[in-house]
């Protein structure tokens, strides 16, 4: 019976941020099989991943390298990918936004896998900064990743696809590599430093969040009328 609460534990939050950021999408829903189809593939994902950042761990000398240029490079990497064949090709990716879900979506099937693992490794003492810190962080990195995406789709020049579709990969990827680096550390203020990190990454999200559902073009005229 145990078990089976660790490994829900280890779910539900994954399931909760994704709800909370499908919800978030005001104007235009997009089709649970597509979303669901990313959460599953990141699961998919997690597996094959988690091989190849240990495998690479043997030719890596470094703790700081293998975070910098093996954990957060990989991870990052197949999340953007998935989200760019399976979603952003897609006629459903139609607003900026969608790119958010998605890239959420993806985000967080790869966190529920790897965190059932962790948590079933670490038991119950994983749990609770597993819920606070690393899950939100996967969602967290989408959101950013998503973002990008969705301004690179959409964008009016070559150039704007290009800087945006390098930020999508790149912007997730050095604050992954910044997160996992203060954890790691052995100084304890560096450490410490995750907490206001977070918050910063939370507002942060929150307000791409925002920006991109101002620019939404299924948002009603009346509410554009207000915003002016």
């Amino acid at each position: 019976m145990n078990i089976f609460l660790l490994i829900g534990c280890a779910v539900a939050p994954a399931l909760a941020l994704l709800s909370y950021f499908y919800i978030r999408d005001r104007y235009d829903s997009e089709p649970l099989r597509l979303v669901g189809l990313l959460f599953f593939v990141g699961m998919v994902s997690a597996l094959p991943v988690m091989y190849i950042v240990h495998w690479l761990d043997g030719y890596i000398v470094s703790p700081y390298v293998h975070t910098v240029l093996v954990v957060a490079v990989v991870e990052e990497l197949s999340k953007f990918l998935l989200t760019y064949w399976l979603a952003v090709r897609h006629h459903e990716f139609d607003e900026e936004y969608d790119g958010i879900v998605y890239a959420v979506a993806a985000s967080l099937g790869f966190a529920t896998v790897e965190n059932i693992i962790k948590v079933l490794a670490l038991g119950w003492d994983a749990v609770a900064f597993r819920t606070l810190f690393t899950v939100p962080g996967h969602a967290l990195f989408g959101v950013i990743m998503g973002y990008y995406l969705g301004k690179a789709k959409f964008a009016d020049t070559r150039r704007q696809r290009w800087v945006n579709g390098l930020l999508a990969f790149g912007s997730p990827w050095l604050i992954h590599s910044t997160y996992d680096s203060l954890l790691i550390s052995e100084q304890t203020w560096l450490v410490a430093l995750t907490i206001p990190f977070m918050v910063g990454l939370w507002i942060n999200g929150l307000r791409k969040v925002r920006a991109a559902q101002e620019r939404s073009p299924f948002k009603p005229l009346e509410e554009n009328v207000r915003d002016v």
